[in-house]
């Protein structure tokens, strides 16, 4: 375990703060991934899956907006997930140019069956912090994440 620094006239407290966050974000994403992809499913490729449940049936330039990606990129992660069956793609009734897309009984399956290690790894994480706690922490999140304009 790492010990928190102390604050330097160079360096503020919503710095160290900000990067207590960041380096908690990541080690939360890592434990998260390693419990998913030990299931058969990485965090990204569940969040990709996820995206195409929702807004099925869609274009993957569609999901290349919502997720900020370059649309070879999302093609790429979905030429994958269609190889493992967790996706199909059709052409789109109106417009022969496109494609949709649309998560299978194996995807949907998949993506469920991941969510039980993903649910364990972020209670041993925060079970640290007592309901309150939690709590707390999520509204002090979200005070952040309105003055950002999310």
């Amino acid at each position: 375990m790492t010990t928190p620094r102390k604050s330097t006239p160079s360096r503020s407290a919503t710095v160290e703060l900000a990067d207590a966050f960041l380096a908690l974000h990541h080690l939360v994403r890592k434990h998260v991934d390693a419990a998913m992809t030990a299931a058969g499913l990485s965090l990204s490729q569940a969040k990709l899956l996820a995206l195409v449940a929702r807004l099925a049936p869609c274009r993957p330039s569609d999901i290349a907006t919502e997720m900020g990606y370059a649309p070879r990129t999302v093609t790429t992660a979905l030429d994958a997930m269609e190889e493992s069956g967790w996706i199909e793609r059709s052409a789109h009734p109106t417009d022969r140019r496109a494609q949709l897309v649309v998560v299978t009984a194996i995807g949907q399956a998949k993506l469920d069956e991941v969510q039980g290690p993903k649910r364990q790894a972020v209670e041993h994480l925060f079970g640290v912090l007592d309901a309150a706690e939690q709590r707390q922490l999520r509204e002090l999140m979200d005070r952040v994440r309105l003055r950002a304009g999310d």
